[in-house]
C-alpha cells in the first residue's frame, strides 16, 4: 500500500509514503493529504499544493485515488487572495502539525 497512517492526533489527514523534493529549493516534503479528499477527490489524479519558501513559491503533486503520488512540479509564480477568509484559512492550516515532523 502507498499511505503511511498518520500518528494519532491529527486524524484528518493521511501522510503519502513517498517523499517529494521541490525542485525550486530542494527542500523534501512528506505530503500529507486530507483523507476527505483522497476518498472523494471531484477527479484523479487532483493536485495537492506544497506552499512553502522565502521567497514563498509551491510545490505540487498529482495524488491518485490510491494515495500514490503520479508526478509533481514546482513553481515561483503563485498568486494569493488578499482576503480575510483566505487569511482566516491559511491560519487554520499554519496551525497544523509541522509535515516534517
Amino acid at each position: 500500500m502507498t499511505v503511511a497512517q498518520e500518528p494519532a492526533g491529527d486524524p484528518g489527514l493521511q501522510t503519502l509514503k513517498r517523499p517529494e523534493t521541490c525542485s525550486v529549493c530542494g527542500k523534501r516534503f512528506h505530503v500529507r493529504v486530507p483523507r476527505a479528499m483522497l476518498d472523494s477527490a471531484p477527479a484523479y489524479p487532483f493536485c495537492h499544493v506544497i506552499l512553502h519558501g522565502d521567497p514563498i513559491h509551491a510545490h505540487m503533486v498529482y495524488v491518485d485515488k490510491h494515495g500514490t503520488i503520479r508526478g509533481g512540479q514546482s513553481s515561483t509564480s503563485i498568486q494569493i487572495d488578499r482576503t480575510s477568509a483566505t487569511f482566516q484559512q491559511l491560519v487554520a492550516w499554519w496551525s497544523m502539525p509541522d509535515e516534517t515532523a
